[in-house]
């Protein structure tokens, strides 16, 4: 839960991937989380695409940029916050903002620097 926050896409994502019957590469949980951020992860198509959203519109990378560099929640505009919101990478906390879940920020961080 620390990982994905209880996001119910994500949660059904890995039930799947550690049910497979056959011994494979997430087999454990422990190997899951240590790859979920990566391209290597189960999540990297989810991941892809939100990135991709993010490269086409630069305001809103700048905008969730702001909010994964931060330890605290964040002040957006309203505007940038609902799209991101919208899209599924924030949360709200009052009239400030978080990243959705550590999968997230953790991924992100990395992509988004440039």
């Amino acid at each position: 839960m620390a990982m994905i926050g209880g996001h119910p896409y994500l949660i059904r994502v890995a039930f799947y991937h550690l049910a497979q019957p056959a011994p494979g590469k997430w087999g454990d949980i422990k190997q899951l989380l240590r790859d979920a951020p990566t391209d290597a992860g189960i999540y990297t198509q989810h991941l892809r695409r939100l990135l991709g959203m993010l490269r086409e519109n630069t305001r809103l990378a700048a905008a969730f940029t702001k909010v994964i560099s931060s330890t605290e929640p964040a002040q957006l505009d309203s505007i940038l916050g609902y799209q991101l919101y919208s899209i599924g990478l924030i949360k709200w906390q009052n009239n400030q903002v978080i990243p959705r879940c550590e999968l997230y920020r953790q991924y992100f961080r990395e992509r988004l620097k440039n």
